[in-house]
């Protein structure tokens, strides 16, 4: 379910959406992927002590450190402003950090400021808080 608080059109919600779900599919594909959908100047707050990171950092510690083999959101709100959106939602995902154990459950709140670009919607920034524990 998505809540919008703006006057976005139709479209420009919808093309939101779809940058949502592109990153949580990105998330279980590769650094690439999720690289791609950054802005070069990109930074993203994460971590139980909020470590701060510059978005290509934040890919490869994402991929490197924390393989995700499930992802999903909940709750997704949408604020647009002109060329810059702000979404919201609960996130889950489950997380392989050792190759012997079952996935890990994580859940999260999530905020993500995207800007509109010529090549689409593209995140400036995120901030990903853990839920302990998840519910």
């Amino acid at each position: 379910m998505t809540t919008d608080t703006s006057t976005a059109t139709t479209e420009t919600i919808e093309a939101i959406e779809q940058a949502e779900a592109a990153w949580l599919v990105a998330l279980t594909e590769s650094e690439e992927a999720i690289a791609a959908l950054l802005l070069e100047d990109s930074r993203a707050v994460h971590g139980p002590v909020g470590k701060i990171d510059d978005g290509r950092t934040f890919a490869h510690f994402t991929w490197t450190r924390r393989r995700h083999v499930f992802t999903r959101a909940e709750q997704l709100s949408i604020t647009v402003r002109g060329t810059t959106a702000i979404t919201t939602c609960l996130q889950e995902m489950h997380i392989i950090f050792d190759e012997s154990l079952p996935p890990f459950p994580v859940q999260e709140t999530v905020t993500r400021v995207w800007e509109e670009t010529s090549e689409g919607w593209r995140l400036a920034h995120l901030h990903q808080s853990k839920r302990m524990p998840p519910v």
